[in-house]
């Protein structure tokens, strides 16, 4: 692994984890977590790392762990920050209690 896409990878495991750690403080609960505007910002803004460190990795490393959905992450991040406003909680809960595992999860199966 390239070390650009080395620091990447722990920023997404890094990033994923403050989501979910963030998240747990609302018992996982998106209704809640939205009547927090600290703790949504605060979610969101890890999800907008995340995403921006995907889309930082190599094009190669992208193609060699194409089991990963990168499109989807980089596009969240690009929608949590133009459309700020009109996240569906749902897609949001979704994301972060399917995807977000499964990605922190894979990326550690990468023994770095």
């Amino acid at each position: 692994m390239v070390e650009k896409d080395l620091r990447y990878v722990k920023n997404i495991i890094d990033f994923g984890e403050k989501a979910l750690k963030t998240y747990s403080r609302v018992n996982n609960d998106v209704e809640y977590l939205e009547d927090d505007y600290d703790l949504y910002n605060s979610v969101l803004m890890s999800l907008v790392q995340l995403g921006e460190n995907a889309n930082l990795l190599s094009d190669k490393f992208k193609e060699e762990h194409s089991e990963v959905n990168w499109r989807k992450h980089i596009k969240n991040r690009n929608f949590y920050v133009h459309v700020y406003g009109a996240v569906n909680n749902r897609r949001l809960a979704e994301y972060l209690q399917k995807d977000i595992p499964q990605l922190i999860e894979y990326l550690y199966g990468l023994r770095m």
